[in-house]
């Protein structure tokens, strides 16, 4: 049985994203595990004050999340009756990767689903979104669903792969699934300087890449010392893709600052769902 962790911050995106995972598992078994963090700066003293005296402090500040998460969990079993599907719910008052992490462990999560409503800007660029933050703290892969995107099969997947990225097959295993269940047609796209990797490799990566795949067809391209974004926009409007992977690896934030790396670029501009993978040597 596969465990899932939905985020829920009780917005629209969230909504979003759960409607998304309950119909991309349609016809296996699924645990799913709501998540709510509350951000202790959205409490108030008025809040405390009101609050049941035999209560705690925690218990009084995570009280009306519980409820709310307990009614989402009801609706979504509603929307899922026919399904193998359980779900279970609970709400942290911690630093909220810090208690995704703890959620990841202890209920041996295989994927982290996440609603985004693609928003960027100079203070996400410096110290993340919750989305980047997750993908960078985190080693567990993470689904993120644009606010506006509404569930279709995957039949076109489009894998990228930057400049500080090789392929290996470790860590892939949600991917693998995926595409197996749906068939899907891979389109690899791979950036490079051209000084970085050796002709060759493009051949022997390419070849990894269908054997891995197999029987999903993989279609494989190069780009050397192309501007990522751009070839991105241009593959997603010549073909109907459904969903995009990418793989990363962990960074600090001065490595983040100076590094080839586009990714949160890339997960800012997704315009599809975005699935980030991690290599197990990360």
């Amino acid at each position: 049985m596969k465990n899932i962790l939905l985020l829920t911050d009780f917005t629209d995106k969230s909504e979003n994203a759960h409607d998304y995972a309950l119909k991309l598992f349609t016809g296996q078994s699924c645990s799913f595990h709501l998540l709510n963090v509350q951000k202790f700066w959205e409490y108030t003293m008025d809040d405390l004050m009101v609050a049941n005296p035999k209560d705690d402090i925690a218990a009084a500040l995570l009280n009306d999340n519980k409820s709310d998460l307990k009614k989402v969990s009801e609706a979504l079993k509603i929307k899922s009756k026919n399904e193998d599907y359980n779900f279970h719910t609970m709400v942290d008052y911690d630093v909220f990767t810090s208690a995704v992490n703890d959620a990841v462990k202890k209920y041996h999560i295989d994927l982290i689903i996440c609603g985004t409503d693609g928003k960027s800007g100079v203070i996400e660029y410096i110290f993340s979104s919750h989305t980047l933050r997750i993908i960078r703290n985190t080693d567990c892969p993470v689904l993120a669903i644009p606010l506006d995107y509404s569930y279709k099969d995957l039949n076109a997947v489009q894998y990228i792969l930057d400049y500080d990225d090789i392929f290996e097959v470790c860590g892939k295993d949600i991917f693998l699934e995926l595409v197996s269940k749906f068939r899907s047609t891979i389109n690899v796209i791979r950036f490079n300087h051209g000084f970085q990797i050796d002709p060759m490799n493009y051949r022997e990566e390419r070849e990894a890449f269908i054997k891995f795949c197999l029987p999903s067809p993989v279609i494989y391209e190069v780009h050397k010392d192309q501007e990522p974004l751009m070839i991105i926009k241009k593959s997603l409007s010549s073909r109907n893709y459904q969903l995009q992977a990418i793989s990363v690896k962990p960074q600090s934030f001065l490595e983040r600052m100076i590094s080839e790396s586009h990714l949160s670029e890339i997960v800012n501009a997704a315009t599809l769902p975005l699935l980030v993978l991690r290599d197990c040597n990360s």
